[in-house]
């Protein structure tokens, strides 16, 4: 049950996240972004790269919150953990799907042209 918990916790913290990004704040939470010069923060819409960057984080949550309740219910007995493993799989997949996209979505949209 402790795992579970822990889950939880995570997917709460990125739903905070997901919300704080996508509001337009937060840059400083985005990995490249927060260390790049300020002539190269100049080159990108600061709010449109928020809003790209916390979509991921959203999705992201609620692939948790999902792999939370499946693990509940391998936990309690109501699932088998074999089952698990395909959306394992379809999470993992929707995860760098959604990055991919993100990745296309920030390099055309989010860059001052």
């Amino acid at each position: 049950m402790g795992a579970v918990i822990a889950v939880v916790v995570f997917a709460t913290l990125f739903l905070v996240i997901g919300i704080f990004l996508l509001c337009g704040k937060g840059s400083w939470l985005i990995a490249g972004y927060n260390t790049a010069s300020e002539e190269e923060k100049a080159k990108y819409d600061k709010k449109k790269l928020c809003k790209g960057t916390g979509g991921v984080t959203l999705t992201v949550s609620v692939l948790l919150y999902i792999m939370a309740f499946l693990g509940y219910r391998v936990e309690s007995g109501l699932m088998d953990e074999q089952k698990m493993l395909p959306f394992a799989i379809v999470f993992v997949a929707v995860i760098f799907l959604a990055i991919i996209l993100d990745f296309i979505y920030i390099n055309k949209n989010c860059k001052i042209k």
